[in-house]
């Protein structure tokens, strides 16, 4: 069920799904390089500069990508929608990249639903409760008491009490004339 695979995700789980959700798919690059470790990143948004393709990445953590893979929520795409070839030539860094690309799968598409209200759209019907209704009901008092003038704690008393203040120095200082 994917509410039970959602309360299962860590919250950076949660987030790198919710943010490969945003965008267009995950890419994992495998440079073609000794000493050159694989890269996971969320392509967010593409765009074309003298006739390349550029993109838009938001990093996402190898392990992390890797576990959304095992897990289901993501599955392998061989024709998009961002790479149109599953190996290219980077003249820039000098070697060739391999790389795979994925999109939500159903299951992952699933949990993103359940926590579209955020986390407690994924709670089970018991955690359903409003946890927070106590403090409805102190936010409801303190509405309440925006409304009354004579509220102790309001901090910009009227500006007659500061006169008042003004009034008894100087009923003090003719106190002492006297």
């Amino acid at each position: 069920m994917p509410s039970n695979q959602a309360e299962r995700l860590s919250e950076v789980e949660l987030d790198a799904l919710w943010t490969i959700y945003e965008g267009h798919s995950l890419v994992i690059e495998y440079p073609q390089q000794a000493g050159s470790d694989p890269y996971a990143h969320a392509i967010m948004a593409v765009a074309f500069e003298d006739e390349e393709a550029v993109a838009e990445v938001a990093e996402i953590a190898l392990d992390v990508a890797q576990s959304l893979i095992a897990a289901g929520l993501l599955e392998r795409s061989e024709d998009g929608p961002v790479l149109d070839e599953p190996s290219w030539f980077d003249a820039e860094l000098g070697f060739t990249i391999n790389a795979e690309e994925y999109i939500l799968s159903e299951a992952g598409s699933q949990v993103i639903e359940a926590t579209a209200d955020g986390p407690s759209a994924a709670a089970s019907d018991e955690d359903e409760d409003d946890w927070d209704d106590e403090d409805d009901e102190d936010d409801e008092d303190d509405d309440d008491d925006d409304d009354d003038d004579d509220d102790e704690d309001d901090w910009d008393d009227d500006e007659d009490e500061d006169d008042d203040w003004d009034d008894e120095d100087e009923d003090d200082e003719d106190d002492d004339e006297d």
